[in-house]
Parts: structure tokens; sequence; C-alpha cells
């Protein structure tokens, strides 16, 4: 090596040193943890040197699939998969609804796709969690009863904003074997009857279920008064789709209809009715909320045996040292303000 490369690895090392010295949470945390903790984000690359911004964590979800694979033991892994809506002409929102994420093993495709119709949209999202399974029969029974065109990432080039309409992209492998199962993202707001929506999370739970592996959902804030209308999860469903999934994730947002999260927490449960609280988590906002708001959750999911709680940055950024916001935030819900 030369004295000027030596030199510069030398500052390298001592870079990656500081950051490590700086970051808050480290993999120790993660032993520590009373409850689950899911982070939007995938798992830290295997001896990689790189900083890492997501501990505390008991579980992981991403859209990029074949990064699952590297996690550790003891790491619970899902993929985030994005239920497909309709983007077809809804009367009373003249705003267009925002296009379908395509599946990618790397998960960063940036082409989108457009469905004409709501059972188009759901028969493709069955066809990917299929494909993803393993389970080509069924995803090509799926397509056949919609009339789907289905293509694999590999087949179409990431090219333009948009793919063609109603043509269904599916990823260009399966689930890694240590994959725990799948977050399921449902904000369809496409003006779904409650009928439609119940059919629809019954079979795709199912469809996880009968594969051997795990299936959360997640959703808009269930007190929100656009969820009945336009997503079809109402007080007659809420407890038959809950009790059809592993884990629901409450979302609890800076947002919400109640301007309060306690307030808004109560009103989504009881929107559920009866639940046994292991099946819920909390969805918290990292981006816009408050300690105050943190230190409720926490005494949420403590009161209420939950499962734990998934973080959602919203545009926050994680990392960096114990007395950012975020990092604050996130302490006083997993630790209960003192991180040590």
């Amino acid at each position: 090596m030369t004295i000027a490369g030596g030199i510069l690895a030398a500052l390298a090392a001592g870079a990656s040193s500081l950051l490590a010295a700086s970051a808050c949470f480290t993999p120790a945390d993660n032993a520590r943890l009373g409850f689950a903790v899911i982070q939007q984000a995938p798992p830290a690359a295997p001896r990689s040197r790189a900083p890492y911004a997501y501990y505390p964590q008991s579980g992981v979800t991403t859209k990029q699939i074949a990064a699952l694979a590297r996690a550790g033991r003891g790491t619970a892994t899902y993929y985030y998969h994005w239920a497909n809506r309709s983007n077809a002409p809804l009367a009373g929102v003249p705003t267009p609804r925002k296009l379908n994420f395509q599946p990618s093993m790397d998960g960063r495709r940036r082409q989108r796709t457009a469905f004409t119709s709501i059972a188009r949209a759901n028969a493709c999202t069955l066809v990917q969690a299929a494909s993803l399974l393993g389970r080509a029969d069924l995803a090509t029974r799926f397509a056949a009863g919609q009339g789907l065109s289905v293509i694999t990432e590999a087949q179409s080039p990431d090219v333009g904003d948009a793919g063609a309409p109603d043509q269904c992209v599916t990823a260009a492998g399966t689930l890694p074997r240590n994959a725990t199962g799948i977050v399921l993202d449902y904000e369809v707001q496409d003006g779904r009857d409650a009928d439609t929506t119940t059919r629809f999370l019954l079979a795709y739970a199912g469809l996880v279920h009968a594969a051997g592996r795990q299936v959360v959902l997640v959703t808009n804030p269930l007190d929100s008064p656009m969820e009945p209308r336009f997503t079809g999860i109402t007080a007659a469903n809420a407890h038959t789709i809950v009790a059809a999934f592993d884990t629901t994730a409450l979302l609890l947002w800076a947002g919400n209809a109640q301007h309060s999260l306690a307030q808004s927490y109560a009103a989504q449960r009881q929107l559920v009715g009866p639940a046994d609280g292991r099946r819920l988590m909390i969805n918290f906002e990292l981006a816009d909320t408050t300690m105050a708001d943190a230190r409720a959750v926490r005494q949420i999911i403590l009161r209420d045996r939950l499962a734990g709680v998934m973080l959602w940055r919203n545009h926050a950024v994680q990392g960096g040292a114990c007395d950012s916001d975020v990092n604050a935030k996130i302490a006083a819900i997993v630790f209960g303000d003192n991180k040590s």
C-alpha cells in the first residue's frame, strides 16, 4: 500500500469509528427489547463496516426482496407488499390516485402500473403474492380469472413512469427461505365496498398462511372518515379482518382525525372490537409526532399488552446520536425514555 493509500485507509477507518461511536442504537439493544420492534428498512449487510441506522429491531420489512436473505438469526423478515388499487375515475375524488408499485428483487423499480378496475387490481396483488410464495399455479389461476397479462420484472424494462395498464408485473424470484412472511400495505382508497375488502383480505391472508408464512396488515388510520368510504374497512368487518391476520398495525400519526394519538388509538380499538392485544401493534410515525406521543404509545403497548411497534419514518432520518428528536422518541417507546 502507498503512503497516500495508507493515509486514506486510516481516515476512512477513523470516520467509520466516529460514526459507530456516535450511533445511539446498536445490535446489543436488540437483546433488551420487551416487545416487537419492526423497522421499515432492509436488514444490515453482514460483515459490513458501513453504519446502519435501523436498530433496535426484532424484525424488518422492506421492498428489497433479495436483501431479506441476509438477515441474521433471530431477526424476523417481511416483504413489504403494496396492495394494488384501481386507478379508474372515482366520483368525489378529483385528485388522481398514484399508480401502483411493481415488485422487484432489489426493490428499486421506478415504473408503476395503473389498473382499470378493483377486481383486476386485487387479482394482480394475489398474483404477485402467489409468485413470491412459489405458487405459480395459483398465480396463473388468479390472472386468468381477470384476463390479466403477467410478466416478470426481467421481461419489463424499467423505463418511464408507467407500464402498460392492467399488466401485472411480478418479481423475478421468490421470497428467501428464511423470510418470515409478508407485510401487506392496504391503502387502496379506490371506492371498494366492505364486502369486497373482506373477501380480498381473507383470501390474501389465507394464501400466505397456506405457504407457512406470517402475514401482517398495515392500513391507513381506521378512524379516518376515508376508510369506510374508500377502502372498505368498517366497524362491520374490522374484527373479522384482524382475526385473519397474524398482526394488524394501527397507524398513529400527527395528522390523525382526533387531534390526539391516544384518542385515535381508542377510536380504532373501538372500531376493531374485542381483539387479543397480541394480534395488534402500533405503526408509529417518527416525523411529526412529539415526545409526549411517544410516551403515550409506550403506555398503550404495555397496558394493552400489544405485540409491539412498527416505526414509520415518513421522511424522518434515523441514526446518529441519542439526543436527536427521532432517537429520543424511539428510546421513549422502546426503553422508556432512558436508552441505557
